[in-house]
């Protein structure tokens, strides 16, 4: 009631949208905005999870960095999607759903970020911003897929992420670009017509895939529209030069700065981040082995020592893009979700994943433990509906989710 005036006569009254005339020193509500940072070997239990629980539980080491940050953070113990398969059950960490199970799940097994991107649609130049740190050479993340069951690709390189957001196209350019888009729209049009006078004379179960056909080729519609009516629009002008690729951790606070900027300047409200397989130990210091094999340490002392070391460096990596946003005042609008869907890299489960939510002006508890009894489980879909609540989707469901995450928000 507070941000919102009305019109009033004959018993009727009208609320009106938010204007600057009438809301005094009050300024608009803030666009919300979502980044997911994801890795695919999960975090050593003990460097990651509090002992304790509530907004003063003591930190473990490699969550040092966030002790400033208290108030703006939460750490979840036992949020999993209640799904097995080692390295193949990480690919549903940000939809709750398996590949193979999507078919039978009403929206398929989109991912959150898409899901959010949908709800954005039209409002950003990018709907959706994918990248990655590095080449999943090495174990990759599959972070985000289509409601069609279709993975997206991440951008894997830092110059090309810059070039994407703050790099004209030529004007010759740009209208090669209309060209094409207006080519492949007629084409898409035939191919519907025809998809459709087949539609009857096919069997239930060939019906079924010409469905999940059809829904492939209208997101495909939709994201020829959106890049279409942006073609034309001058990007952002930024102060940060071209950068220039490299290994993970040279890429990865570079990737970090370049999201803040995305967000910064609208070009984005939703963005994912993965670290990848592809990791350079010897870039921190240790011992140049695989990402792989330091996950997989056996409990090993000084492969546990190693691993530790490289999740550190993705934490402290994430503790500054959190103080970062923060220095904006866009950490209350931005709800950043870390975590990976491996709960143990070593013995390859999916249960008790790393999750880690910071920002978007939730009310957050530092470490919030949640039943581990099967019967007792809370999904980590219900986390993710919050979430989505919270950027405006008006949902009562997201994947596998029973409700949502009630003694957190």
């Amino acid at each position: 009631m507070k941000r919102r005036h009305f019109l009033r006569g004959t018993g009727a009254c009208l609320s009106l949208p938010f204007l600057e005339t009438l809301s005094g020193a009050e300024s608009a509500p803030a666009a919300q905005r979502f980044v997911c940072v994801a890795n695919p070997f999960g975090m050593i239990r003990d460097a990651f999870f509090p002992e304790a629980t509530g907004l003063d539980a003591a930190l473990p080491g490699n969550l040092e960095a966030f002790d400033k940050l208290r108030g703006k953070f939460t750490v979840f113990s036992n949020l999993d999607h209640g799904i097995s398969g080692g390295h193949a059950g990480t690919h549903a960490f940000l939809s709750g759903v398996r590949t193979q199970e999507a078919a039978v799940m009403p929206d398929g097994n989109i991912t959150l970020d898409q899901f959010l991107g949908e709800a954005n649609s039209g409002k950003t130049r990018f709907p959706v911003l994918n990248t990655s740190a590095g080449s999943s050479r090495g174990g990759s993340v599959e972070l985000s897929w289509t409601r069609s069951g279709v993975l997206v690709p991440a951008i894997q390189e830092v110059s090309r992420v810059f070039k994407t957001l703050f790099v004209d196209d030529s004007a010759s350019g740009a209208a090669a670009k209309s060209v094409r888009y207006d080519r492949q729209g007629s084409i898409l049009d035939a191919v519907m017509e025809q998809a459709k006078s087949m539609n009857n004379r096919l069997s239930k179960r060939d019906q079924e895939k010409m469905d999940q056909y059809l829904t492939s080729v209208r997101e495909v519609e939709v994201a020829i529209t959106q890049e279409k009516a942006w073609v034309h629009r001058p990007r952002p002008e930024v102060e940060m030069a071209e950068p220039k690729d490299g290994t993970v951790t040279q890429q990865l606070p570079i990737l970090f700065d370049l999201i803040a900027l995305a967000l910064e300047t609208n070009s984005t409200h939703v963005a994912t981040i993965e670290i990848p397989g592809g990791f350079d130990a010897k870039g921190i210091g240790i011992e140049p082995k695989g990402y792989h094999a330091y996950s997989h340490h056996g409990k090993d002392p000084k492969l546990m020592e190693g691993q530790r070391k490289i999740e550190k460096y993705q934490l402290d990596q994430l503790a500054r893009f959190v103080e970062k946003l923060d220095d904006l005042q866009m950490l209350v609008s931005t709800q950043i979700l870390f975590g990976s869907g491996m709960g143990d890299g070593s013995a390859h489960t999916n249960t008790s994943l790393p999750v880690l939510l910071a920002g978007g002006g939730h009310k957050h508890v530092t470490h919030a433990r949640f039943p581990a009894e099967k019967e007792k489980k809370v999904p980590l879909s219900n986390l993710y509906l919050n979430i989505a609540q919270k950027f405006g989707v008006e949902a009562d469901r997201f994947g596998q989710s029973t409700g949502t995450v009630t003694d957190f928000a």
